[in-house]
């Protein structure tokens, strides 16, 4: 299940497009928006700020696709039925939001909470009674809802335990259809995410009554049934490690509870070393590690030079301790941590909740490194009501280079969602400079048509010289997929047909609107561009190959008449028809160019 928490909305009820580029990465755009024209994307439907939508892939039933929208317009979260977990959004969300804007696609129904406030006690049992005789996992379901409520002192595993066994079973029946991984990745995860409410309020104990109980029997079944064949649900294991460190440095456990902890993670993890990464050794670490170190008292305490031990770097660890200061209310110890272990974004984060926007604004702009998380402190001050500084730090990220992890996983650069957002909301409040700046250097790392079109907008009359630089730009670039679209777009059809030759990765739709456009200026380079185009697709083996190579012989047809050889293109036809006599579906598609 693909899932994801980044996002921004800029204009209205919904993302514009500009805001959905930012959700994933540039190669995956270009898929949903042909996905979204496909008309695969179904059943849009908006209940206050939850939009569900159904998006047709290759498996016979649809992915399904979840959007919450937070009050302050953004994206808060997304989730998706289908197996995506490389980084961003998966293609059927950002196809769901680029229909979604389409006027007319969404239909709008009461918020559930809105419907069901009008119920009764009596009639809200009988409903959910009912349901319950149709659906044999609800009560399961509920019975984890009751364990895990809010106020609760102490939360009952058995539920998690055995809801957890439910879904695990339902896996084993069918798990596997035609080679394709269908497991319930995102029910697991919901059972995990019980034990948010309780690490966000600083109760380690009952966080860790969750995860111990969803982690048992997950464990056992991943190393009976699925450790061959698993593609999906070992990602489990990280939220796992990661939440249950957490847990543990908040929940002050005896030495006795810390022994028999660290000897059942322990042996988890041994039972896992061959297969998964090693998550849970995060666990044993913080098990291990606790808070009692003299110097890590010291660093905690703001000593002057107090320093962080070796043993206290591992970043997964500092991440931890960091979450767990924060979730007890410990913002000063917080503080000392972060700036001892050189977590500039994590501190000036800090000092922006505590209402330090200066301060933030001044360390960051010396401490962080990474213009993603420039981004989050950027907008952390602009929801805190400090649009000025928010807007400064910004600017200063744009200067930023970003590692290369980042790199790798956005493909576009890291950059380029910040300068998104400095555009727009430099652009909304009033500082069109900074807009224009933030606009050339989103399109300087995307070379994207929506973002050259986007400076186009905001340079209004000034826009020749802006016009040139992008030019230069996009011509000093070793690849760049929307290249030809972009020539196209101001006309330079001779420079698009000298692009085609560069190598770049450039959708079919804008290739053939190259073909059509080169057919005035020069109809016999259109007609080879064109055949050249068919001549691999002849070959393909299936319908839609043949008729993508039929579309291109129609442009070479074209492309031979506009020259007065028509003679030379019906012998071409006919070769062509009787090279490939015996492809029956290929065959009535060359007939119909003669």
């Amino acid at each position: 299940m693909s899932r994801g928490r980044r996002g921004t909305v800029t204009s209205g009820s919904l993302p514009d497009e500009a805001a959905i580029r930012t959700l994933a990465d540039p190669k995956v755009f270009e898929r949903a928006r042909e996905i979204a024209r496909s008309g695969a994307v179904s059943d849009l439907v908006r209940r206050g700020d939850d939009l569900d939508a159904a998006v047709q892939g290759s498996e016979p039933a649809p992915y399904r696709v979840a959007i919450r929208l937070d009050p302050n317009g953004d994206v808060a979260e997304f989730r998706c039925t289908c197996p995506y977990e490389w980084g961003g959004a998966c293609k059927h969300v950002v196809a769901t939001l680029l229909r979604a804007v389409e006027p007319g696609a969404v239909t709008e129904r009461p918020p559930l909470r809105e419907l069901l406030d009008g119920l009764s006690r009596e009639a809200l049992t009988d409903l959910l009674l009912r349901r319950a005789g149709t659906d044999p996992d609800l009560p399961g379901w509920i019975e984890v809802e009751l364990a895990t409520a809010p106020g609760r002192r102490t939360v009952d595993p058995a539920p998690l335990a055995a809801q957890t066994r439910t879904v695990l079973a339902r896996r084993v029946r069918n798990y596997w259809d035609d080679y394709e991984a269908t497991g319930p990745a995102g029910e697991l995860h919901a059972l995990v995410e019980k034990a948010v409410p309780f690490l966000e309020a600083g109760d380690g104990r009952n966080a860790l009554r969750v995860l111990v109980a969803v982690a048992e029997p997950f464990i056992e079944d991943w190393l009976a049934e699925m450790v061959e064949t698993d593609e999906e649900m070992y990602l489990l294991f990280e939220d796992l490690g990661r939440m249950m460190a957490e847990a543990v440095l908040l929940a002050d456990l005896s030495e006795d509870e810390r022994d028999a902890l660290f000897e059942t993670v322990e042996g988890w993890q041994a039972d896992l070393s061959d297969y998964a990464p090693e998550e849970f050794s995060l666990v044993t670490a913080a098990l291990a590690a606790g808070w009692d170190a003299p110097a890590l008292r010291a660093v905690l305490a703001g000593e002057a030079g107090a320093s962080l031990p070796e043993t206290e770097k591992a970043p997964g660890l500092v991440a931890a301790r960091l979450r767990a200061l924060a979730g007890s209310g410990r913002t000063e110890e917080y503080l000392n941590l972060a700036r001892a272990a050189g977590d500039g974004a994590a501190f000036a984060g800090m000092l922006v909740r505590l209402g330090r926007a200066d301060e933030a604004v001044a360390y960051a702009a010396e401490h962080v490194t990474s213009p993603l998380r420039a981004l989050d402190l950027a907008r952390r001050l602009r929801g805190a009501g400090h649009p000025d500084q928010a807007l400064a730090l910004a600017r200063n990220g744009l200067g930023l280079r970003g590692t290369t992890a980042e790199n790798d996983v956005l493909g576009h650069g890291p950059v380029a969602p910040l300068a998104h957002w400095l555009r727009d909301e430099a652009n909304a409040l009033g500082r069109p400079d900074l807009a224009r700046e933030a606009a050339r250097a989103a399109f300087a790392h995307t070379l994207s048509l929506a973002d050259y079109i986007a400076v186009r907008t905001l340079a209004g009359t000034e826009w020749d010289p802006v016009r040139d630089d992008l030019l230069a730009i996009l011509d000093g670039a070793d690849r760049a997929p929307d290249r030809i679209a972009i020539l196209l777009e101001e006309g330079l059809v001779g420079d698009a047909m000298a692009a085609s030759g560069r190598g770049d990765f450039t959708d079919e739709a804008v290739l053939l609107r190259l073909a059509e456009a080169a057919l005035e200026r020069d109809p016999a380079w259109a007609a080879r561009f064109a055949e050249g185009r068919a001549e691999p697709l002849l070959t393909g083996g299936s319908t839609p190959a043949y008729e993508r190579a039929a579309a291109w012989l129609a442009h070479a047809r074209r492309g031979y008449l506009a020259q007065g050889r028509r003679t030379e293109w019906a012998a071409r036809i006919e070769a062509l028809i009787a090279a490939h006599k015996r492809r029956y579906k290929l065959k009535p598609l060359l007939e119909a160019l003669r």
